[in-house]
């Protein structure tokens, strides 16, 4: 167990707890002085654009590189070369892998099982629910299908812990929803989910808490539910016609996106002043109306402007 103070989680109890974590290749920034804390039970996002440092996180999570500083503890233990069956309580989905084409995913799975102290009690039950042909050898799936190999890797053993990098990616719609389920379900038996996704919707629809990390730096951690405290809404209007005298009333807020359709982009700004909008827009000729919910694409896209728009605090 870990008895460092440096190393001790902010958030106590901690499933994985990052520390003033710091990587560089050569002159290049890998991460630098990353802190974050994951808890049991959480589904945790990690954002960031391509080269932004996640995979390097990952890696060093999972001790596959060496930091130059600072430290990792999973469970209570340091994460280090001298500890390396922290390993066997983790899942691993990487964002790309390789496979020797000549296996059967049945050989493949069998063989990476023998591999580890932990049984795999939940290999048949994940083949079946996420219906893999393990008949057939690796080099003939598709995208897809190899996707669905590496998700029945990282969930067989039934591990505390799973890392999971783009683990929806060259799924069919019907198959993203499985695997959200699945997250669900483990997320109420306590599992803890590391969640890496270029796809922020997804993000948005099941983590429980986001950081975005930019140029190997950690820009913010954000609960998701809160987010519509951060980021203001937009109103979508459509008028049978529409000019921006019609308009001007309400300043800059308004942005008409196509004057032709009568398409009209409305930032709300406090949700008091919803009912005085909508009664000043039903003096017009309205066609149609929609409030979506805040987005996280705009928060993550204003984190990484580099005029970076105005949140509200």
């Amino acid at each position: 167990m870990n008895n460092d103070p440096i190393l001790t989680p902010l958030i106590p109890g901690a499933v994985i707890s990052i520390k003033n974590l710091t990587k560089y290749y050569g002159d290049q920034i890998g991460i630098e002085n990353l802190s974050i804390d994951i808890t049991k039970g959480e589904i945790f996002g990690f954002l960031g654009q391509n080269g932004a440092g996640k995979t390097t996180t990952i890696r060093c999570i999972l001790n596959i590189l060496i930091a130059n500083s600072g430290g990792i503890t999973v469970k209570g233990s340091v994460v280090s070369r001298d500890n390396p069956e922290i390993r066997e309580d983790i899942g691993y989905l990487p964002g790309e892998w390789y496979v020797p084409g000549n296996y059967t995913v049945h050989d493949f799975l069998y063989y990476i099982a023998s591999l580890r102290k932990r049984p795999s009690l939940r290999m048949q039950e994940m083949i079946e629910r996420f219906d893999l042909d393990t008949e057939k050898k690796v080099k003939q799936l598709s995208k897809g299908n190899k996707q669905k190999v590496g998700i029945v890797l990282a969930f067989m053993s039934d591990p505390d812990i799973l890392i999971l990098d783009e683990p929806t990616s060259s799924l069919d719609p019907l198959l993203q929803q499985e695997i959200y389920d699945l997250l669900y379900e483990e997320k109420e038996r306590g599992k803890t989910i590391f969640f890496s996704s270029h796809n922020l919707d997804e993000v948005q629809r099941i983590c429980d808490r986001i950081a975005i990390i930019r140029e190997g730096r950690l820009v913010s951690v954000e609960k998701v539910k809160e987010l519509a405290e951060k980021v203001p809404r937009k109103l979508r209007a459509i008028f049978e016609r529409i000019t921006k005298e019609d308009l001007a009333s309400l300043g800059e807020i308004v942005k008409i996106v196509n004057e032709e359709t009568g398409e009209v982009e409305i930032e709300i700004l406090d949700g008091k002043s919803l009912a005085s909008i909508l009664n000043f827009l039903s003096t017009l000729p309205l066609m149609d109306l929609s409030y979506p919910p805040a987005s996280l694409e705009e928060y993550f896209m204003a984190k990484y402007q580099t005029k970076k728009l105005e949140l509200r605090e």
